[in-house]
C-alpha cells in the first residue's frame, strides 16, 4: 500500500490541470494510507502483550504527530517555495522509506510473534 501512497502523492506534486483529478489522486493516497490503519491496532495486542495501552497511545500519538507534521510541512513548503510540490514529494519518500523499514523487518517479526505462546493443543 506504500508505493500506492508514494504514487498518489508523487502524481499530486505534478500540479494536475484539473482540482477532480487532485482530489481522486488524494483519496487515492489516503485510502492507500489508511488500509494499514486499522491492521496497526490490531497488532499492537499481538505483538505487545504485556504493554497493549502504553503501545496504543504511542501508535495514537504517533499518528496526531504525523496529522500535525503534514499540515505544517506543506504550508512551510508553500511559504518557501510557493508550491506544495516538494512537501507532497517528500510525504511519498517518506511512504517509501515506511515500505522499506517494514521490509527489512517482516521476517524476523513473523518468526518471533506468538512463539513463546504457541502450545500444543490439548484435546
Amino acid at each position: 500500500m506504500y508505493v500506492f501512497a508514494a504514487i498518489f502523492l508523487a502524481i499530486v506534486s505534478i500540479g494536475l490541470p484539473e482540482a477532480w483529478m487532485a482530489l481522486l489522486a488524494f483519496v487515492g493516497a489516503m485510502l492507500a494510507l489508511g488500509m494499514g490503519n486499522g491492521a496497526v491496532f490490531q497488532l499492537v495486542p499481538q505483538r505487545f502483550r504485556k504493554e497493549i495501552g502504553v503501545m496504543t497511545g504511542l501508535v495514537g500519538m504517533a499518528g496526531g504527530v504525523g496529522g500535525f507534521y503534514l499540515a505544517s510541512s506543506l504550508g512551510y513548503a508553500k511559504q518557501l517555495t510557493g508550491s506544495y510540490q516538494i512537501g507532497f514529494l517528500i510525504f511519498a519518500a517518506l511512504a517509501l522509506l515506511a515500505l522499506a523499514g517494514l521490509s527489512a523487518v517482516k521476517n524476523r517479526w513473523r518468526t518471533t510473534w506468538g512463539a513463546a505462546h504457541l502450545t500444543a493443543a490439548k484435546i
